[in-house]
């Protein structure tokens, strides 16, 4: 057969498919329903059936070398946005899409006469092609939708979890929607982690290694800290600071349930404020004085004025030395370790501890005065214009 033939042949076999397109699309809806999404009815069957037949209108009149009216050419993306919008994975979609090659090829190989079989075996390329392309057409755009579709649904997480971390006592309507967003159970356990702007990226990296283990990890800037939040089962203590390693950052208690997570994260932000050399992950139990010292708030000058004022009456190397010698003994209890740590005789340690009480009116050796003291001194308050915290 001469090649004005063959073009002729190829012409009529898929004019024949257009008038039993019918036939194209009913083998097409029974193969793809074996395509698990497909399979569970999230593309309803008229939506298949309206797409499969707009589908083989185009292809047809591509294989036919027709020209496609222009509403057909909106055919392939129009089903890539649709398929992204409905969450069918794209693997499953190109899947769906490529059977088109095996219903058209079954069709053609029916319809044609033994003396086609040449025809078709120059023409199988074309039909790949053709469908090919088509899919091509499909995966731009359900990327392109799927794109849209993650910045739509970061800006809600986005919007539900600040408006979850600014309440007190959060709805539980808030906190139900917060859980949807995030695809976690309302009363899963969560790490709650902040660090400042400037350690922000080093809490994101740490967020990363977290979501690569599957879990679900979700990090936002509230203005003053990056928070994170990650569904966690690894208990406290050890396991949070691995995976939390290096990065300086406050980290809330276990936060029971979506409701605790505002508490768990103004608690991490308190950490961040009152502890401004982090150099790793720091909790509740490294913090308790500082975070005292910093909830007294307005009473913290007058604790300051009571309990230290009277180290304006030392010169400022004695006050110095008189400091460092309390706050040694203040982590060690022992006047030995003391005179080893501050490199003198533990005669001078005594001396010194007695030279405070006497300039202070406070014994560091009587555990409830020396309570009193380390409170102050983890206040922001002055002596003599330096800083005793």
């Amino acid at each position: 057969m001469h090649r004005v033939g063959h073009e002729e042949r190829w012409t009529s076999l898929v004019g024949r498919l257009r008038v039993d397109a019918g036939v194209l699309v009913a083998a097409f809806v029974a193969r793809v329903r074996a395509v698990p999404p497909y399979g569970r009815g999230v593309v309803p069957t008229d939506r298949l059936e309206t797409d499969a037949h707009l589908t083989f209108d185009y292809l047809l009149r591509r294989l036919a070398g027709q020209p496609v009216p222009e509403r057909l050419l909106a055919t392939g993306p129009s089903i890539g946005r649709d398929r992204a919008r409905r969450g069918v994975p794209l693997n499953d979609l190109l899947t769906a899409v490529r059977l088109d090659f095996r219903v058209l090829w079954a069709a053609l190989r029916e319809c044609a006469d033994p003396a086609d079989e040449a025809l078709l075996v120059a023409r199988a390329e074309d039909v790949w092609n053709v469908v090919e392309e088509y899919s091509t057409q499909i995966q731009v755009s359900y990327q392109a939708e799927a794109a849209v579709l993650a910045r739509e649904r970061m800006g809600e997480r986005t919007m539900l979890v600040a408006a979850l971390l600014s309440s007190a006592v959060p709805d539980p309507d808030e906190v139900a929607r917060v859980a949807v967003a995030l695809d976690v159970d309302v009363d899963a356990d969560l790490l709650v982690a902040a660090a400042s702007p400037a350690s922000g990226l080093r809490l994101r990296q740490a967020a990363d290694r977290l979501a690569a283990d599957g879990r679900m990890v979700h990090v936002q800037s509230t203005g003053r800290h990056v928070v994170l939040l990650a569904r966690w089962d690894g208990g406290t203590g050890a396991p949070v600071r691995a995976v939390l390693a290096g990065v300086p950052c406050g980290v809330g208690p276990l936060a029971h349930g979506l409701a605790a997570v505002p508490r768990s994260a103004r608690l991490a932000g308190e950490l961040v404020d009152v502890l401004p050399d982090l150099g790793g992950p720091r909790e509740l139990f490294d913090a308790w004085l500082p975070l005292a010292a910093a909830r007294l708030a307005d009473t913290a000058g007058e604790l300051v004025g009571a309990e230290l004022a009277g180290l304006a009456d030392a010169a400022p190397r004695e006050r110095d030395r008189l400091l460092e010698t309390v706050r040694a003994y203040a982590a060690t209890g022992s006047v030995a370790e003391v005179a080893a740590r501050v490199y003198c005789h533990r005669n001078t340690v005594v001396n010194r501890l007695r030279r405070f009480a006497e300039l202070t009116g406070r014994d560091v050796t009587v555990p409830t005065d020396a309570a009193v003291v380390l409170l102050a001194l983890h206040c922001p308050g002055r002596v003599q214009g330096e800083p005793v915290a």
